[in-house]
């Protein structure tokens, strides 16, 4: 009887991205770049309510995302969404990038390493920017559409705290792997950070 072939682990190289591969908050920036001032300013005045109740601990995090998930997003076109998203991707995040972190992503690239970048940030902007870098792997959360219209529920878990490596373990099914390398910057990175076998505390800041 033949054995079976022994398969290596995947080596992951997990990255957070806002504020640890970026300078700013991305989700919050592209709520006011897709809806343009006047209309953000209301719907944020109208969320207000839901940021208190959050500050109070009376919801969590990912239904104060849920929240305003639904309030810019529910109805709306699944295509607008994502060209915009695409501008956003290509006209904004670049000058929001560290250039410690691009230079960290690109020795990576050079070393044919697996980029993972894993963030609580939604995945219309974050794919075709990992493409515009030629990282192949993005879990983030996602948004659900129904026929071609965005829902303004999320699909799955928001991939925050135990998301992230949730995510990962999911995406990964029965193939071996192990975080070698993660980088984060907020108390929702650290079930990652604690994952992998080298962590990386609020890099590439100069």
């Amino acid at each position: 009887m033949s054995e079976k072939p022994i398969t290596e682990p995947v080596q992951i190289y997990a990255f957070d991205f806002d504020g640890t591969i970026t300078t700013k908050d991305t989700l919050a920036l592209f709520l006011r770049y897709y809806q343009g001032p006047v209309i953000w300013g209301a719907k944020i005045i109208s969320l207000l309510p839901h940021f208190a109740l959050y500050g109070l601990k009376v919801i969590d995090r990912t239904e104060v995302k849920r929240r305003v998930m639904r309030r810019f997003f529910k109805g709306h076109s699944a295509a607008k969404v994502q060209a915009r998203a695409d501008s956003f991707a290509a006209d904004v995040i670049p000058a929001l990038v560290r250039p410690l972190a691009q230079k960290r992503l690109d020795e990576l690239k050079a070393q044919n390493a697996a980029l993972y970048i894993v963030s609580a940030s939604i995945e219309h902007y974050l794919h075709p920017w990992a493409k515009s870098q030629n990282i192949k792997t993005v879990f983030a959360t996602q948004l659900e559409t129904a026929n071609g219209r965005l829902t303004g529920e999320l699909k799955g878990r928001n991939v925050w705290g135990k998301g992230k490596t949730a995510r990962i373990r999911a995406e990964m099914g029965q193939m071996p792997y192990e975080i070698v390398e993660a980088y984060g910057d907020s108390e929702g990175d650290k079930p990652l950070l604690y994952a992998a076998k080298a962590s990386f505390w609020r890099p590439f800041r100069l």
